[in-house]
């Protein structure tokens, strides 16, 4: 949206919110405007999502390059946090449902080894 109808927009706004006069037939076209924004914002963002979501489904199906050893210092480090070692340096969310958490267990493990291997990468720059 250009600057010029924004700012006919915001002050059109203004003006339904700050006036109790009743909107007339000499209004139709601001009314308009103000809904062509809105449906343009509506699909602006529905876009936005749309892209955000594709962006993570992609991103959840690329393969990672992690090592054997990285997993499992990844698991000794979660075992740790598990036992209730401080130092592990990591805090584990409750999870809802029967308490098992097998089958999410490889992931989150892969997830702790990518974010120590960026930990690390960071801690190098």
């Amino acid at each position: 949206m250009s600057d010029k109808k924004k700012d006919a927009v915001d002050n059109f706004i203004d003006f339904i919110l700050s006036d109790d006069t009743p909107l007339g037939p000499q209004d139709a076209a601001n009314v308009q405007m103000v809904r062509s924004a809105i449906e343009q914002a509506e699909m602006k963002l529905a876009k936005s999502r749309l892209e955000r979501a594709r962006a993570g489904a992609f991103s959840s199906n690329m393969t990672t390059n992690l090592s054997d050893l990285d997993v499992e210092r990844a698991r000794r480090r979660y075992d740790r946090a598990k036992a209730g070692d401080a130092t592990a340096g990591l805090t584990l969310a409750a999870r809802f449902g029967d308490g098992s958490m097998n089958g999410d267990l490889e992931a989150i493990l892969e997830d702790l080894a990518e974010l120590e291997d960026e930990d690390k990468d960071n801690e190098e720059n």
